[in-house]
């Protein structure tokens, strides 16, 4: 047993050496191709890519069109630039602050004046048609009782719309002409855009930016009962 324990000691004090001789070596390597002795800003060592081959392979994948001959391109596509088999960022040239700006040519922005747009849109902006899509409020047979509560929202809705944009309003009034005479229709519809007029008021809406129309006993719409409506709409003059 002793003698095991002699001989291990002896192999273990023998090794000691020839792990020493090795240590520099592979440090010395790892070294030349990892590492370089200061960075840029000479503060301290840090791990350095100095394999030019695999640079040389990130710009070609980087720029397809480069054939890889070249030992320097401006550009590889991503904003950096290659030099010597080294990526490095691209360098941007200041610009001149007593350059000339090029001339603004005037039948260039006649071109551009001259594009045709949307007729709707001119409409719009002319106050030949409304903003968007009407809004629809309904009401009960022969009355002007809204038929249901949350309605309200729609006719809110329209109202804070036309304050913040100062449009104009237009309602509609509408009764269906199954029912009732035409007289009695045309006052029935007229009543019920004047009742959402009345609201649209309390929320903002000067009075002199809404209008109010009726058209009668109508039959547009089916069922019946949707013909008892009032049509919101709003434009810009």
């Amino acid at each position: 047993m002793k003698r095991f324990l002699y001989i291990t000691l002896i192999l273990s004090l023998a090794a000691v050496p020839l792990r020493g001789q090795d240590l520099p070596a592979a440090h010395s390597a790892a070294r030349d191709t990892l590492w370089r002795p200061l960075c840029d800003c000479g503060c301290h060592n840090h791990p350095v890519n100095s394999y030019s081959g695999l640079n040389s392979l990130r710009a070609r994948l980087a720029n397809p069109a480069w054939d890889g001959k070249a030992s320097r391109i401006p550009d590889i596509g991503t904003g950096m630039r290659i030099e010597d088999g080294k990526i490095l960022p691209l360098r941007r040239e200041s610009s001149s602050s007593s350059a000339t700006p090029p001339e603004t040519s005037l039948a260039g922005l006649a071109e551009v004046s001259e594009t045709p747009r949307d007729p709707y849109i001119l409409e719009v902006e002319r106050g030949e048609a409304p903003v968007g899509v009407p809004t629809f409020v309904f009401f009960r047979l022969a009355g002007t009782y809204i038929t249901d509560f949350p309605q309200m929202l729609s006719v809110n809705s329209a109202a804070d719309l036309a304050v913040a944009r100062n449009f104009r309003v237009r309602i509609t009034g509408a009764a269906d002409s199954a029912t009732g005479s035409p007289d009695r229709n045309a006052s029935i519809a007229l009543a019920r855009a004047e009742h959402v007029a009345s609201l649209m008021k309390k929320r903002g809406v000067p009075e002199e930016r809404i209008e109010v129309l009726s058209e009668g006993g109508t039959a547009l719409y089916e069922p019946v009962s949707a013909n008892r409506n009032c049509r919101i709409e709003l434009f810009m003059q």
